[in-house]
């Protein structure tokens, strides 16, 4: 087949300007990879619950509220009290935990739009011989035509 018409090289330009575009959307993301900074798995929320204890303020509906850390660990949901003072820590590290999680999902469409865009510059370049061993179509490399 091969690149001959002037809409193949246009379409072959856009497909190449596609690859460089995701190319570089995969550099930026890599970049939250190379980071040391900790990660904290999880989501935090605040937890209110009743403690059971009759004369409790809690029993008349003011329930205690403590700020946890929910995540899931062999298919079970855990749950981590945060300590007092360190909240605002934790929520920095839960949230770079979950931009490496959303970058990792989006290098994953990525990658499968880069491998689309290389199968089609791959057929478009192909190039199919004849029976005889020659090129079918006219072309340029040495020892190839007749």
């Amino acid at each position: 087949m091969g690149i001959q018409t002037k809409g193949d090289r246009e379409n072959f330009s856009r497909l190449r300007q596609s690859l460089v575009r995701l190319a570089g959307e995969v550099r930026e993301l890599i970049e939250s990879f190379l980071s040391n900074q900790p990660v904290v798995k999880g989501s935090v929320y605040e937890l209110k619950r009743k403690c059971g204890k009759p004369g409790c303020k809690c029993a008349q509906g003011e329930l205690h509220a403590r700020m946890v850390v929910s995540a899931s660990e062999k298919g079970r949901t855990i749950l981590q009290v945060i300590p007092h003072g360190f909240l605002v820590e934790v929520q920095n590290k839960v949230r770079r935990y979950q931009e490496l999680r959303r970058a990792r999902a989006r290098l994953v469409v990525i990658h499968r739009q880069m491998f689309r865009v290389m199968d089609e510059m791959e057929r478009m370049r192909r190039e199919e011989l004849s029976s005889s061993g020659k090129k079918r179509s006219g072309g340029d490399e040495a020892g190839w035509t007749s």
